[in-house]
């Protein structure tokens, strides 16, 4: 370059070479089978491949953001009835005394509280299946009104039947010993 080219060209202006990463449709060579799969890897893990561009998957501040404002139009929509029985079902809980007495006594041990906190959980969405179920056997006869024990009595036999509820002999009460 000569001097006269220098002076034409401003020193802070730097020319630069494209050396961004070509999709396999416009380069020379098509894809070694590692790099396929390495882009297939990478296709499970959520990124866009429809227009070819890389989407990041969403953080799981954005994703607990997005299910929390699906939430509130969900429960926006709601009617009277609906947002009732859905404030007592957030309300209802089992008493974690109890749960952990209940615990202790089966075992025999201590119990860790993210134990017990689980094992409300799990009670809550067991009763939850119970009352449906129940729902489901008062339709089946023809009955209205509110759940009575015949109805959760009919509800766990036909969970039973399904077997979505196991049978333990283990902890099962003798009522006459030979």
């Amino acid at each position: 370059m000569s001097m006269s080219d220098q002076d034409k060209t401003p020193e802070h202006s730097v020319v630069k070479k494209d050396v961004s990463p070509k999709p396999y449709a416009e380069s020379d060579e098509s894809p070694s089978p590692k790099k396929a799969r390495l882009d297939d890897k990478r296709d499970d893990s959520g990124l866009n491949d429809e227009q070819g561009e890389d989407v990041p998957t969403k953080s799981k501040k954005e994703r607990q953001e997005e299910e929390r404002q699906k939430m509130q139009v969900l429960v926006s929509n709601f009617t009277e009835e609906q947002l009732n029985r859905y404030e007592m079902y957030r309300r209802a809980a089992f008493p974690k005394a109890s749960i952990k007495r209940l615990m202790q006594c089966m075992t025999g041990n201590a119990v860790p509280q993210n134990v017990i906190i689980a094992m409300s959980g799990i009670a809550k969405v067991f009763v939850g299946e119970v009352v449906e179920e129940a729902l489901d056997v008062m339709k089946q006869w023809g009955e209205t009104g509110p759940i009575q024990p015949k109805h959760l009595r009919e509800a766990v036999r036909n969970l039973k039947k399904t077997q979505s509820i196991t049978q333990s002999t283990k902890y099962k009460k003798q009522l006459f010993h030979s």
